[in-house]
This record gives C-alpha cells, sequence and structure tokens, in this order.
C-alpha cells in the first residue's frame, strides 16, 4: 500500500512538473517578427497574460502589431483562451518554456500578426547556458539583469538586420552592421579583464542597445 501511495505521489509530482508555469516575461523572436508575453499568476490556478506582438518586419507593408490581454485558468497542462473566431492556446514545457498556438489574420491583430511560437524567459540570454564555454558567457548566464540585456539585444540586432529588406544598398548595410557587432563583441569580451566585470558588461550592453535603437528608428524614418 505504501508502495502504491508513493508511486502515486511521483507520478503526481512528474504531472505537476509538466504543467507547472512561472510568472515573467516571455519572448521569440525571428525572421523579423516578435512577440512578448507577461504571465502573472492568480488564484486558483488562473493566469493573467498581457502580450503585444511586432509581425513581419521583413516584409513590404509591415510590421504589423498587436495586443492580448486575457485571464484563463491552467487546465490539463494548457491555456486556452477564445475570442469570436480568434483562439490561443498555451503549453508550458518542462524547462520553463512554452508553446504558443494561435489563429492568425482575425480583425483582433491584423492581417498575419500572431503570437504563435516557442517561449522562453527573457530572464535567460539569446544563447543557450549549457553551451556557454567563455568567462564572458558564463557571467552573463549567472547574472539576470545582463541576461535580459543580451536578450534585448539580440532582439533588436534581429529587427535592424530584418529591416534592410526595402533598401536598394541592403548588402552594404548589412555587411556594416555585422562588422560593427562584431567590433562591439571583441569590445565587450574584454570586460573579463576589468575588475567590475559585471558593470563592464552592463554598460556596454546599455550602449549598444541604444544605438541599435537610434539606427533602427533612423531607418524606419521616427527618431525621437
Amino acid at each position: 500500500m505504501k508502495k502504491l501511495l508513493l508511486v502515486t505521489l511521483l507520478f503526481l509530482t512528474t504531472l505537476t512538473a509538466k504543467t507547472e508555469l512561472k510568472e515573467g516575461k516571455y519572448s521569440w523572436f525571428s525572421g523579423g517578427s516578435q512577440a512578448y508575453l507577461t504571465v502573472t499568476k492568480k488564484k486558483n490556478n488562473n493566469y493573467h497574460i498581457v502580450g503585444e506582438c511586432l509581425y513581419g518586419a521583413s516584409v513590404a507593408g509591415s510590421p504589423n502589431m498587436g495586443d492580448l490581454e486575457f485571464s484563463a485558468p491552467l487546465k490539463n497542462g494548457k491555456i486556452v483562451y477564445k475570442y469570436k473566431e480568434y483562439k490561443f492556446v498555451l503549453t508550458p514545457n518542462k524547462d520553463g518554456s512554452f508553446e504558443v498556438e494561435d489563429n492568425a489574420n482575425t480583425a483582433i491583430f491584423g492581417f498575419n500578426a500572431q503570437f504563435n511560437g516557442h517561449f522562453t524567459s527573457d530572464d535567460l540570454p539569446s544563447f543557450s547556458c549549457k553551451k556557454a564555454s567563455s568567462f564572458v558567457e558564463h557571467s552573463i548566464c549567472d547574472n539576470v539583469q545582463i541576461a535580459r540585456l543580451d536578450k534585448k539585444m539580440a532582439r533588436i540586432y534581429e529587427m535592424y538586420w530584418r529591416a534592410f529588406f526595402f533598401k536598394d544598398n541592403r548588402k552594404e548595410l548589412e555587411k556594416t552592421l555585422k562588422e560593427e557587432q562584431h567590433t562591439w563583441l571583441k569590445k565587450r569580451n574584454k570586460c573579463e579583464y576589468v575588475k567590475k566585470y559585471k558593470s563592464c558588461l552592463k554598460k556596454s550592453y546599455e550602449k549598444r542597445i541604444k544605438r541599435l535603437d537610434k539606427q533602427l528608428n533612423h531607418l524606419w524614418g521616427y527618431d525621437d
């Protein structure tokens, strides 16, 4: 009887681990599209979801933007939200990430704006910490604040790279951006030899993000 009870408890623990969803900010970015979701846990296994998506920045006439806000329970390992013809399904993964499936082309977001994708925590950097090999990479993985900056920088870099689609001198712009990023990475890595290396990394990322933001805004013609 005790053995049966232990097996049952282990099964329930495993089931809970599969369907656990942690509070926090999550995102994905790929091919000039981005989506962000903030997850807040409420009572009775209910979750409040707030999101924003920017879709198709590398396609003429874009990007398309949309936002989303709702509360729904985590039931049978999923969060399901429906509004008219729109359906949103969130499925948590064991590693803390989650998958979202939703139908685009609805009046809510406009043409092709969607959240559909693999979301990872914004507390993690843009690269896999399991593959971290250098001092700087391990330092980024060990500090949530710097990890967040790394992911933010990677999102802006991706968006800027994809936004060249309408430029006649696209190849030249891509080459320049790639060289700038390579130069910045070399400077960032020198933080390893600075006594206050965490502060050095933080400042390096903040400076790079500010520059990329300015360049992207100028490219799209709406400088602050």
